[in-house]
């Protein structure tokens, strides 16, 4: 196939693929008046699917658990609603005592609001004049009589007939998903997963843990959220407070606009009670309060990672869903956003889906270390870097995040995919990462300049130290073993791994410095061999031929014999580099930073 054709070939899958979406959404509009009831039984058959697999276990058969499961649904729903008959028939009794304070505040509020804009309109009109043609009068017909009251009972009927309608329907499929549930899921599992059974019942189990987790962390955190807000709204004197805890509760279940709008009509009743605003506003400060609290500190907790998706898809979910269905689709729409990152996780095809809208971050720590650098963000890579390093060490974070990224930058660089431009501000993100977490101060680090004046990345990271700590990066008059020697071989690798290593080191309160194989000729007339416990050597570069180093670094660990000689071979030359120590010469080596920091704690205990 040339190349034009597999163009062509992909332009027709994208082509197919808009034309299969756009089909899948015409069909879920056009047959939302079947598919709501559908999808709001199967969504009611899993909340009560836990209870009726504990009756189950219990011994009862699948009928016998699915109707008592309905019966115990039915009396909750039925008491629930009873309560709150009560309630509104006590608050209906008490609406003609509220008139008078009902009226005084409409009157209020017409002056403040209506008042001042016709009062405003009036100047309005003195000052350009009225320029709008007269209007010529009109007489129309009287009112109709008034309508009959079959007229009216009729007109009732209707208005209840289709909200009926609906409930019977999911009421009808919601007795027939639970009679058949285990048969509805070995069909659904045929006709998904065809021969691959197991991935299939992989998915159907994860989409009904993460539902029935969501399900019940919601029903708890929405009945604690009742619960609390009946008991404040009591304190406070909120009359028939078991009513608005209650629509609080349910409305809860509607993301985004339904607690506030509990909140709304909480706080008109309130302001209808007493006459000043007093209550008004502390039930709203009582609705706001709770709000705050539930899902900056409550909900984070306890749902966690339970639904797994990203809080952008739940706003996105919400939206679509809502212009799709209506209220139905709002109060559906993280449980069906919820099955189609399931359905991403598991369908190869699908998995745009667990990328857009789960909560699995789409770059790994390195990957993301990488892009930011490229593009010269520092403040986010210093924020994760924290955070990474209250829980792990620094030798950690190199070992996992800094080395791989660079593994990809070598990799892109060598293929030339990386400008001059995008090295350039990686080295100074870099370079602001390392002198962030050493706490180095601002005036000392390392300027924009500087790094085109050093010859490599870990020199200039060098350079930030020894601005503060001197020449020699510390004292010389040190007990003897205590300096662990870093010789960086030739090579903007070696000596980039090299300086990381001394930073790792003086993280865990070691005294390390860094070295390279050329400063080895001149070192300074007051330093003792003995003072040296650890020698490490990064080795050279691949493109770096073998020179005269070699036998300067043999004369210096010659020099050095009472030392510990490490060799450090990390991931990013280990396929890349020789060892430049001499076969004869006993020495260990570390593969990781964590492993030349646990070689150095073991020598000094």
């Amino acid at each position: 196939m040339t190349s034009t054709e597999a163009r062509e070939a992909g332009i027709s899958s994208v082509a197919l693929k808009i034309l299969a979406g756009t089909s899948v959404l015409c069909l879920l509009y056009v047959g939302r008046g079947v598919l709501v009831p559908i999808t709001l039984a199967a969504m009611l058959g899993f909340m009560m699917a836990p209870l009726v697999k504990k009756l189950r276990g219990l011994g009862l058969a699948q009928a016998p658990a699915a109707v008592l499961t309905l019966i115990v649904a039915g009396l909750a729903t039925a008491s629930v609603a009873t309560a709150i008959l009560l309630q509104v028939g006590t608050m209906a009794d008490s609406m003609p005592r509220y008139e008078a304070h009902v009226r005084a505040k409409i009157a209020t509020l017409r002056e403040v609001t209506l008042g001042r804009l016709a009062e405003a309109q009036g100047h309005a009109d003195r000052l350009i004049g009225d320029l709008a043609p007269p209007r010529e009068p009109t007489h129309g017909s009287e009112a109709g009589s008034a309508d009959s009251p079959l007229a009216l009972l009729m007109r009732f009927v209707s208005s209840l007939w289709a909200p009926l309608g609906t409930a019977g329907v999911v009421l009808l499929v919601l007795i027939f998903v639970l009679l058949e549930q285990d048969s509805l899921r070995d069909r659904l599992i045929r006709l998904t997963g065809g021969q691959d059974v197991r991935a299939a019942t992989n998915a159907f189990n994860d989409a009904g843990q993460r539902l029935s987790r969501y399900f019940a962390s919601q029903f708890s955190v929405n009945l604690g959220v009742a619960v609390v807000i009946g008991l404040l709204l009591a304190a406070v004197g909120v009359p028939q407070a078991a009513v608005w805890a209650t629509l609080a509760g349910l409305l809860r279940f509607i993301p985004y606009v339904g607690f506030p709008a509990a909140a709304v009509c909480a706080g008109t009743f309130a302001a209808a009670v007493v006459p000043g605003w007093e209550l008004m506003g502390a039930t709203l400060v009582v609705f706001l309060v709770v709000e705050l609290v539930v899902a900056h500190v409550v909900e984070p907790k306890l749902y966690g990672h339970a639904t797994g998706l990203s809080p952008f898809s739940v706003v996105v979910s919400a939206i679509f869903w809502g212009a799709l269905w209506g209220p139905v689709g709002l109060l559906l729409s993280t449980p069906l956003t919820l099955c189609l990152v399931v359905a991403g996780r598991h369908v190869q095809a699908l998995a745009f889906l667990d990328i857009l809208f789960g909560d699995t971050p789409a770059l790994t720590m390195s990957q993301r270390f990488y892009q930011r650098c490229i593009s010269g963000d520092s403040v986010e890579l210093v924020a994760d870097a924290r955070a990474f390093l209250k829980r792990k060490s620094l030798a950690a974070y190199c070992d996992k995040i800094v080395i791989p990224a660079f593994e990809m930058a070598t990799a892109d660089q060598a293929q030339g995919l990386i400008s001059n431009e995008q090295r350039r501000l990686g080295e100074q993100v870099v370079v602001r990462i390392f002198s962030e977490l050493a706490h180095e101060p601002r005036r000392t680090r390392v300027a924009r300049g500087a790094l085109l004046d050093a010859p490599s990345l870990g020199i200039a990271l060098r350079q930030g130290r020894v601005q503060t700590e001197g020449r020699w990066q510390g004292r010389l008059d040190v007990p003897a073993g205590s300096v662990s020697l870093c010789i960086s071989m030739a090579g903007e690798q070696s000596q980039l791994i090299a300086e990381l290593l001394v930073r790792v080191m003086r993280a865990e309160g070691l005294d390390a410095r860094h070295v390279t194989i050329a400063e080895l000729a001149d070192p300074p007339a007051e330093a003792r061999a003995d003072i040296v416990g650890t020698v490490f050597v990064v080795g050279t570069d691949a493109h770096h031929p073998a020179s005269r180093d070699n036998q300067v670094l043999d004369e210096t660990l010659a020099a050095l014999s009472q030392a510990n000689v490490v060799m450090l071979l990390p991931a990013l030359q280990r396929q890349e580099q020789g060892d430049p120590i001499t076969t004869n010469l006993m020495h260990r080596t570390a593969y990781s930073f964590e492993e030349a920091l646990a070689l150095v704690s073991g020598a000094r205990h």
